[in-house]
């Protein structure tokens, strides 16, 4: 199922994670920093594939549906940084905001990659940032969540500049990425169209059974888990941006044949239908205004 995430905090931090974990495909309003410490890992993130190597560095916009495939029984350890973009603008002048924003609303979920001694300063800042969000309820720790912010925004003038002088593209993919590669690519291109296993292949020039297998292998999820996690991502934005649309049009736009299969679907990715989906969003603004 995918999460519907919601921050308590303007920044929250979690900070060398090495729980196991069930990936599912999400999205979410915010943005995320995700640094890679060590373990095997496949990052999905909309139509790109990255096999992580320690050191590595993304930036993502939220509402991209993203999924990691970590290698089971291997530690996978990475910290994971969520922010309201909205919080820069309490704090910094609006062409700094700008600036600071800039890698994530305009280089499409990049990945970096951090040398020696990049990822020597990037895990001081993590640190301090870690320990002072530790204490940031402890009224002993004088304004510790203030200081940890403080950190935030140096660490967030590190990666812009870091975007300015080292954009990483991963050059030397796998085989097996290519054609993962190619089969999210052909996905993204035609999801909302009647997609067959058949098509695709023959589109790649694949077997079915190879194409199958190679991209469980790659991703941890079947080509129509991924399919059918994209169209209801995309639903999700119809329903917000498009409310004189039925339910029923939505489910067609983005493509799906029948409404009872759409409704199910939307229901068991989003944890709700898509009526109780769109009035949600509808309260939720509701109340803002107010």
């Amino acid at each position: 199922m995918s999460q519907n995430l919601q921050l308590q905090e303007p920044i929250e931090l979690i900070y060398r994670n090495s729980l196991p974990i069930d990936g599912v495909f999400h999205s979410h309003a915010f943005y995320e920093v995700y640094y890679f410490h060590t373990g095997e890992c496949t990052y999905l993130i909309g139509d790109k594939i990255m096999t992580l190597a320690s050191g590595d560095l993304i930036l993502m916009h939220g509402m991209t549906l993203h999924c990691p495939n970590p290698v089971p029984h291997v530690p996978y350890v990475r910290t994971i940084i969520h922010f309201d973009p909205s919080y820069l603008t309490t704090v910094l002048q609006p062409n700094k905001v700008a600036e600071l924003l800039r890698p994530f609303e305009e280089l499409s979920n990049i990945r970096l990659h951090l040398n020696e001694r990049d990822q020597e300063e990037f895990d001081r800042l993590l640190t301090e940032m870690n320990d002072l969000y530790r204490h940031r309820r402890d009224p002993v720790v004088h304004a510790a969540y203030d200081r940890f912010s403080l950190r935030f925004m140096e660490l967030m003038h590190f990666v812009g500049g870091f975007c300015s002088k080292h954009v990483y593209e991963h050059e030397h993919r796998s085989e097996k990425e290519r054609y993962v590669q190619r089969v999210i690519s052909f996905l993204e291109d035609h999801y909302a169209e009647e997609i067959t296993l058949e098509a695709i292949a023959s589109s790649l020039h694949l077997s079915k059974p190879y194409l199958s297998n190679l991209f469980k292998e790659v991703t941890g999820t079947t080509v129509f888990k991924y399919l059918y996690n994209r169209r209801i991502n995309q639903a999700k934005i119809w329903l917000r941006l498009k409310p004189s649309y039925s339910v029923s049009d939505i489910g067609r736009m983005v493509g799906f044949r029948h409404l009872a299969h759409f409704s199910r679907l939307f229901k068991a990715v989003a944890g709700c239908s898509p009526d109780a989906y769109r009035k949600g969003i509808w309260q939720a603004s509701s109340s803002h205004r107010e």
